[in-house]
């Protein structure tokens, strides 16, 4: 036993006598010598630190569990988090005694008997990097628990851990990110390994990741069976599964948003009149340009995959959404569709005369076998050198005439209004369409989601 005494004067009246001591694991054990300490010697002299301390015909069993100090980074190109973490892990080692002088449930052990002492060969499986922390002494520790003689270690560590991503759903993706503990080499015949209390604890409030927030940690049991020699082996494992759920309010302002309006303006166009041709073209190219670009931007951020994500999805609908309308002006620039006056829905039954009527500048049908809906012709031009089709709606009589009578009614009451009558029917139809597109998108994903 060594005893140092160090003396320190107060003052000429004053003085402090601190009793230091160091005593070894076979004077802990000896009630005459043992003297209560606030650190403890309890590894024996003739301890091998190479051989496990296995009961007999039983695993050993073997407890951890995991306080999440803070997640650090998340590398979505690289596939990898990390995080930062304090392993707690204790085990029963029958070859070291509990101080006999000793009064309380649990004793410090000496830090300079951290790589003295046995311990589970346990490994991170999907770990691509793992660093402990040494400032300013190694932040590790281990105590002794009266009770079966339990060793709990306990050390801060680093752990970059791989993860494979899943972008299905980006931006509304929830990310399962699991993280597999199990021993190297003894497999479960040897360690039977599994959480104890608390198992894992984190505390979200701590820390704020960037896009997305840690809704969970779910520990499991990842036991699996292995062959070695064609003998099957059961390996024990545990997983801790990060549950990262993304934030989806800054897509929502950064890319959906921005599109939503690109796409209306792109509507704009069907209220500027169909001669006005560079103010149409400017406007659908340049809504066109824009999104292909904020496509672009997104995809940069990403790592590229085999399938299409949601924003895939929203960004390949609004770019043809958006080409649509431009091939929409293309139609209402060359082509005009019109009813001749004095032409009324044909009754069921009535005379399937089609000649031309008194009123109509327009060319008769002919081939009266076919009972065709429309015939083209070239009109007199009043918009310059351009020359648009003709588009002649005729109600007709036979099976589909209910389809023609609803056509030359919709058309009639259409051409009514002022502008091109394409650009009337678009006015209503891609808005609705448009309309259906985000009910059914934002009801299948933000359910999957859930």
């Amino acid at each position: 036993m060594n005893i140092i005494n160090q003396h320190e004067a107060h003052g000429s009246n004053s003085s402090k006598l601190c009793l230091c001591f160091s005593l070894t694991a076979e004077e802990n054990l000896n009630a005459s010598a043992c003297v209560v300490q606030p650190q403890y010697r309890v590894i024996p002299s003739d301890y091998d630190a190479s051989m496990p301390p296995f009961p007999w015909h039983q695993p050993l069993s073997v407890y951890i569990s995991l306080w999440v100090a803070s997640i650090t980074d998340i590398n979505e190109m690289e596939q990898e988090f990390t995080v930062d973490i304090y392993f707690r892990m204790w085990w029963s080692d029958h070859r070291i005694r509990f101080p006999v002088c000793e009064r309380r449930s649990f004793v410090l052990l000496d830090q300079a008997q951290l790589d003295q002492l046995w311990m589970p060969d346990l490994y991170f499986t999907l770990a691509k990097t793992s660093s402990r922390h040494y400032v300013l002494l190694r932040n590790g520790g281990l105590r002794l628990s009266r009770e079966n003689t339990q060793v709990f270690y306990s050390e801060r560590l680093t752990v970059t851990n791989f993860c494979a991503f899943d972008f299905r759903f980006f931006p509304m993706d929830r990310q399962r990110c699991p993280m597999p503990i199990e021993p190297y080499i003894y497999h479960g015949a040897f360690v039977n390994l599994t959480f104890g209390d608390p198992g894992i604890y984190f505390n979200n409030f701590k820390f704020k990741i960037p896009q997305y927030t840690l809704s969970g940690v779910e520990p499991e049991s990842c036991n699996y069976e292995y062959h070695f020699h064609g003998e099957p082996l059961n390996q024990t494992c545990v997983q801790g599964i990060f549950v990262l759920d993304r934030q989806f309010s800054y897509y929502f302002v950064q890319m959906y948003l921005p599109s939503i309006l690109i796409v209306l303006v792109s509507f704009l166009s069907f209220w500027i009149p169909v001669e006005n041709v560079p103010g149409r073209v400017a406007l659908g190219v340049t809504s066109l340009l824009t999104l292909a670009t904020q496509f672009t931007t997104m995809q940069r951020s990403l790592p590229p995959v085999s399938y299409m994500k949601a924003m895939d999805v929203w960004m390949f609908l609004c770019i043809v959404v958006v080409f649509l309308a431009m091939v929409e002006f293309t139609l209402a620039y060359n082509f005009r569709i019109l009813v001749p006056e004095g032409v009324e829905p044909a009754e069921k039954g009535g005379d399937d005369r089609r000649g031309s009527s008194p009123l109509s500048p327009l060319p008769p049908v002919v081939e009266p076998g076919l009972a065709p809906v429309a015939v083209l012709g070239v009109e007199h031009n009043p918009y310059g050198k351009r020359q648009p089709k003709i588009i002649v709606v005729r109600p007709t009589n036979g099976r589909m005439a209910w389809l023609s009578n609803a056509i030359v009614l919709l058309v009639k009451k259409l051409k009514d209004k002022e502008g091109s009558l394409v650009d009337n029917v678009s006015k209503i139809l891609f808005p609705v369409v448009f309309a259906i597109f985000n009910i059914l998108y934002w009801t299948y994903y933000l359910n999957r989601r859930h």
